[in-house]
């Protein structure tokens, strides 16, 4: 049951991470992507729903990053 879990927030919570640090919504989902599929490629999941559940939690993560502007920031000096 917890893998569930993990896998409906965890990668939300990394593509929106990795948004705002790299400052671009295609960096931080594509590196959601590449670390999701080399994941996949070395046999971690146990289940195709937790692959499922992790694509629809990246997209989430892509919906929220875009609709709040958080990688468009501006640096305050």
């Amino acid at each position: 049951m917890i893998w569930y879990i993990l896998a409906s927030f965890f990668p939300c919570i990394l593509v929106i991470l990795f948004s705002v640090v790299t400052r671009s919504k295609w960096v931080g989902t594509i590196l959601v992507l590449v670390l999701i599929g080399a994941s996949i490629q070395k046999g971690f999941f146990h289940n195709e729903w937790i692959i499922f559940i992790d694509v629809v939690s990246i997209l989430a993560g892509y919906v929220i990053i875009d609709q709040l502007q958080l990688h468009k920031k501006e640096d305050e000096d």
